[in-house]
């Protein structure tokens, strides 16, 4: 069977494995991001993971990676500070002039899309709309098993819409709940998680904080239905780990629908977490060079 080594490149770590042609990892294992040295530094380290990952006789590379990606060419279009003089770089051409190999790029949001509609939460979805919220909040849009990019590779901004008078993600991502409950609890809060936990203890500061997160959150979403009316919207995140967190996020979406578009929305919670961009990563490379 052949195998593909995958990579997922974050500002504070790279996720790297292997996976098989059925799209099965293998292995998997994560190391620092030396991002705030330079994106090169993070080539030359996934390079030595190619090297150390030899005896697998790898046929291709494939990358998930945060950022603005052309997914054709391998350019990195823009960027956040997290990972400094990354624009610019050619990842393809930069890896594959080193090791000879095949090699696809694709952003992480729109990786896990394609993790989720190949073999996730939203399998056999026609129409899928996929949303991450964490630090902030990024988006993909999957159309018949295909990635909506847009013109500048940018489509599924989606954290960057503006309700009033500021961007979505500054009022509805996790870490925004995290800074709230902060404001009221001090420094024992460190994560979501924490603020979950006074939620479930039905503490009613709590309470008030958390369905204020949901309901911005929900207005993002209903937006986002009306707007393109998908089959499925798949949330991922590291808070979507959360039991009852879909069915209470539900509730304050339904609420903003009307009762015509309640009958053609659901939403799941992403099924794959935190290799849903290896594998993702995997089925865009497959599209480019396995037939």
């Amino acid at each position: 069977m052949n195998h593909y080594l995958v990579f997922d490149i974050g500002g504070t770590e790279i996720k790297y494995g292997v996976i098989t042609e059925d799209a099965t990892l293998i292995f998997k294992d994560k190391f620092p991001s030396r991002g705030t040295t330079g994106g090169k530094y993070i080539l030359e380290d996934i390079l030595e993971k190619v090297a150390l990952l030899s005896s697998y006789e790898p046929k291709g590379i494939a990358i998930s990676s945060a950022g603005v990606i052309n997914s054709s060419t391998g350019e990195v279009l823009s960027a956040t500070n997290t990972i400094v003089d990354y624009i610019g770089m050619n990842v393809i051409s930069y890896l594959k002039d080193r090791t000879n190999l095949d090699v696809s790029i694709l952003n992480d949001v729109n990786a896990m899309a394609l993790c989720e509609t190949n073999v996730g939460a939203a399998k056999d979805s026609k129409f899928t709309i996929a949303l991450t919220v964490g630090t902030g909040i990024g988006g993909a849009i999957v159309l018949n098993n295909r990635l909506i990019e847009g013109n500048g590779y940018n489509a599924g901004e989606f954290g960057l819409m503006r309700f009033n008078n500021q961007d979505y993600e500054q009022q509805a991502a996790t870490s925004i709940l995290v800074k709230n409950a902060q404001a009221v609890f001090g420094d024992t809060i460190k994560n979501g998680i924490d603020v979950f936990n006074l939620y479930d203890q039905k503490d009613e500061q709590a309470i008030n904080l958390v369905n204020q997160f949901y309901d911005n959150l929900s207005v993002g979403i209903a937006n986002l239905t009306f707007a393109f009316n998908p089959e499925v919207i798949v949330i991922g995140g590291g808070i979507t780990g959360r039991d009852s967190f879909i069915n209470e996020l539900q509730s304050h979406v339904m609420a903003k629908l009307t009762p015509h578009l309640r009958k053609y929305t659901t939403l799941v919670a992403a099924k794959h977490k935190n290799d849903a961009g290896m594998i993702g990563a995997f089925f865009h490379y497959k599209n480019q060079y396995i037939r």
